[in-house]
């Protein structure tokens, strides 16, 4: 099936929050983040490149559950994809209802929060980490970029679908859990490889520009600090990268 100009133009509307919110679908890019999502993701449509050798591989699927299997041209992809180069196939999947939250009472775990991070590449390189380490749930601050972002879905290099983000008041969630530690990087926390670490809890990521937000720094319980090497260092870590060094902490 040809891919249609009505549908064609909604598509190319979902690189936007707000259009995402208003069709309640947003878009996934190349074999792999489309392959990872139909796992954990409604989809909605598959539109494959002409004359693509994904035009070939990818024909079963049209008989697997996708409502909407569509042929475009390279200037129909190219005015979808939010990449500087598109791929040969784009999916469209239904975007999920966000989960009530009506108590914040928490297992004991090891928790992402995110508050405030901006930077959709962040976002995706964090996911994707948390996967690799085991943790399946992010908390997330309401000004942290949306996880359905296409650039956040191409940094999560399929994880998005393997750990759950929810966007809620951090304070909320810290709040009804007093007995879970809560952990974030200061420059007057304790050095984060000669301190003990414990197998549950939340460990509180910042923002990239301002780090924690004064709400979270108050409710910080075990400031950490990831030293230099030398006194000629950068202003700071890039928070993905800040990440990964304490997840790896709390996982060795």
């Amino acid at each position: 099936m040809e891919l249609s100009k009505t549908k064609m133009n909604i598509y190319a509307t979902l690189g936007s929050a707000k259009m995402r919110r208003k069709h309640g679908l947003f878009v996934a890019e190349g074999r792999k983040s489309v392959s990872d999502l139909m796992r954990s993701f409604s989809p909605v449509a598959l539109i494959i490149e002409k004359g693509s050798s994904c035009e070939c591989d990818w024909s079963h699927i049209a008989a697997g559950g996708v409502p909407d299997v569509c042929v475009a041209t390279p200037e129909q992809m190219n005015k979808i994809s939010n990449l500087s180069t598109h791929p040969d196939v784009i999916g469209v999947f239904k975007l999920p209802d966000s989960p009530a939250v009506d108590d914040f009472k928490l297992p004991n775990a090891l928790y992402m929060m995110l508050d405030g991070v901006q930077d959709p590449g962040n976002l995706g390189t964090i996911i994707r980490t948390c996967h690799w380490f085991g943790i399946s749930a992010i908390f997330a601050s309401h000004d942290t970029v949306d996880v359905f972002n296409p650039k956040t879905l191409q940094a999560t290099m399929g994880s998005a679908g393997r750990v759950k983000v929810t966007y809620c008041n951090l304070c909320d969630v810290i709040d009804a859990n007093p007995s879970m530690p809560v952990y974030g990087t200061l420059l007057e926390g304790t050095d984060i490889f000669n301190t003990e670490l414990d197998n549950s809890g939340f460990i509180v990521m910042g923002n990239e520009g301002k780090g924690l937000s004064p709400a979270m720094r108050e409710r910080i319980s075990k400031p950490l600090f990831i030293p230099p090497a030398t006194a000629d260092h950068p202003e700071s870590l890039n928070v993905s990268i800040a990440a990964a060094i304490v997840l790896s902490q709390f996982v060795k």
